[in-house]
């Protein structure tokens, strides 16, 4: 049997949904020694602060999980989504560049402005509507340009069986027996969290099989918020809702929310090996998991 190097791995972003799964699933990987990092403790807008943890740390594998994620709040907050998604970002990879660690970066479906009908590739041209999509694409720039070892990963619709994201927020409401009204004409793709979490883990073993650059993480399929949140109402037992379809323009946000967020999971799985499942079978193993 083949014997891993012993891979010292750094996860950001420690407290959000993505890394709290990160550290959790790491649990068993003998080849990996992973430590997690919340933001007081690995702040991407303090640059002197990082390189003090990368020095004392020496990672082997960067998972940068940290990020500003408010979409809304980010239209009034431009300085700070940016100085997180973007500055801290190509911080962290110039660090990653200067010390020799591998980095995986995650990023977002918002690069793109969701105008098309077919799955996004990795090539395919981005014009992001809003501050938060727009930070996003500048820290996947100045990551992919400051570090060779970079690999950018996009991602849409993430969720977890723990923290606050949409699935939970429907459980919750759900249950309490209120009354939803769900958008019904924004078509993505739910994300299994744990599932990505495996392939940063996987790369965090062997990192030359995932290639640098950009590459586009999701399931097959696609459905509606409110289809997303009538199976996980179907999945999870949760009878009686009085869930009704509602129009983007009928719920208006600060920030606008791409109309299509199906990101291609194909290429990303041929070169993991693994064939994408579909995002309804993923919330039904999230479900066993619940």
């Amino acid at each position: 049997m083949e014997t891993l190097k012993l891979r010292k791995v750094l996860v950001t972003g420690l407290g959000g949904q993505l890394a709290n799964r990160l550290v959790k699933v790491a649990v068993g990987r003998e080849a990996l020694e992973v430590v997690g990092l919340a933001r007081e403790d690995f702040d991407l807008t303090n640059a002197e602060a990082m390189e003090r943890v990368m020095t004392a740390l020496r990672p082997d594998v960067v998972l940068n999980a940290a990020a500003y994620t408010a979409v809304d709040k980010a239209e009034e907050e431009r300085e700070l989504a940016y100085a997180v998604n973007a500055d801290g970002v190509g911080d962290l990879a110039k660090l990653c560049a200067r010390h020799h660690a591998h980095f995986l970066h995650i990023s977002t479906d918002y690069v793109f402005d969701g105008s098309a009908s077919a799955p996004y590739r990795r090539d395919d041209t981005t014009a992001p509507l809003g501050v938060y999509g727009a930070s996003k694409l500048a820290g996947e720039q100045m990551a992919l340009a400051a570090c060779a070892e970079t690999r950018v990963v996009r991602v849409a619709w993430l969720y977890d069986a723990e923290g606050h994201n949409f699935m939970n927020t429907m459980l919750r409401l759900g249950r309490a027996g209120k009354s939803l009204r769900v958008v019904d004409d924004q078509v993505g793709t739910p994300t299994n969290a744990a599932a990505l979490a495996e392939l940063m883990l996987d790369f965090a073993e062997r990192p030359d099989w995932l290639p640098a650059g950009v590459h586009h993480f999701g399931h097959r399929g696609t459905t509606t918020w409110h289809g997303f949140a009538a199976e996980v109402f179907r999945v999870f037992g949760v009878d009686g809702v009085d869930l009704a379809p509602c129009s983007t323009a009928e719920y208006p946000t600060p920030a606008r929310r791409p109309a299509y967020s199906h990101l291609d999971p194909e290429a990303i799985h041929a070169l993991w090996g693994r064939a994408p499942r579909r995002w309804d079978e993923e919330v039904e193993q999230v479900a066993g998991l619940a």
